[in-house]
């Protein structure tokens, strides 16, 4: 099974600034990344529309935005004359248009309605419409936007794609490529382990790296049945000028192995009803629950 996490720019300027961690997951549960290293979102994108053997994607980035923004944004529409409805992630994806437009939209809402989280988003997490955080909102827009082409792609070519909550495209295929939506500090955190102050910093550096070398030292114990190694990928983690977003990447990569092994451990939306609908609006943030007793299981969400 190939295996792949990814740390995701939204930058204006897309050169090297999204980390990519590869590798493949045997049957007994070995997990070899073979590689981790910094793409262009262009890149990103040529790999994932070539993938054509089964794998699991885990990706760092809101794959939606919230439904009252959706509303909002069917409401600007329908302004124009073009009324839409907007059921499903897909058709948020490929009514997207423009970077300008989209801000602005976002801009506009946000200063009357503030910046609503999804369903899904763990208190750690920000709204993909906040604005102060300046990568968050390009970000949301990019990684849509190359979800667009990714899943029209499948539809054109009947490629077996699974985005999780949404049903797959082909119901009947096996060996599905699956792209889940994950955010790395949640996963550390659900498995027990830091989840702040591993980011690169000038200030307190030496506080920063110690805590992403104990991350890394104690994060294949903690992910059972799956086992790696990542002595490797120390130089990548710790030392490289984007170590976090290397250990980000690793930490996806890792989420997407736990996933293929037993996805009953992640936390899901509900199966029908009213928070089912909005998930698949939404989209949904997968983390895997882990053995934290700070923190406990993750809490499903109940209709």
């Amino acid at each position: 099974m190939r295996i792949i996490g990814v740390d995701f720019s939204g930058a204006k300027t897309e050169r090297w600034k999204t980390w990519l961690a590869q590798g493949w997951l045997e049957d007994d549960g070995r997990l070899t990344l073979a590689s981790c290293r910094s793409v262009t979102r262009s890149e990103l994108r040529a790999i994932l529309l070539r993938l054509s053997e089964p794998a699991v994607v885990a990706m760092d980035f809101p794959f939606s935005v919230p439904v009252e923004f959706a509303r909002h944004w069917e409401y600007d529409i329908a302004s124009r004359g073009d009324p839409v409805v907007f059921e499903t992630m897909p058709d948020l994806w490929a009514a997207l248009g423009n970077w300008d437009d989209f801000s602005a939209l976002g801009s506009e809402f946000v200063k009357w309605h503030g910046e609503p989280k999804r369903v899904c988003d763990p208190p750690e997490s920000f709204s993909p419409l906040h604005k102060t955080r300046p990568n968050m909102v390009p970000m949301t827009f990019r990684g849509m936007q190359m979800l667009h082409h990714i899943w029209n792609a499948a539809m054109a070519e009947g490629k077996p794609l699974w985005v999780p909550p949404l049903p797959p495209c082909q119901p009947a295929a096996k060996g599905h490529i699956t792209l889940l939506e994950v955010m790395p500090g949640a996963v550390l955190r659900h498995l027990g382990l830091p989840h702040n102050n591993y980011k690169v910093s000038k200030n307190n550096s030496i506080v920063r790296w110690e805590m992403r070398d104990y991350i890394l030292g104690r994060l294949p114990s903690m992910i059972e049945p799956v086992q790696v190694d990542l002595c490797h990928l120390y130089r990548e983690c710790l030392h490289h000028g984007n170590a976090d977003d290397a250990l980000d990447a690793v930490v996806a990569a890792i989420a997407a192995a736990l996933w293929h092994i037993d996805n009953d451990r992640f936390s899901k939306p509900p199966a029908q009803g009213h928070n089912y609908a909005k998930a698949l609006l939404e989209g949904w943030l997968y983390t895997p629950r882990g053995h934290c007793p700070q923190c406990g299981d993750i809490p499903q969400v109940q209709e």
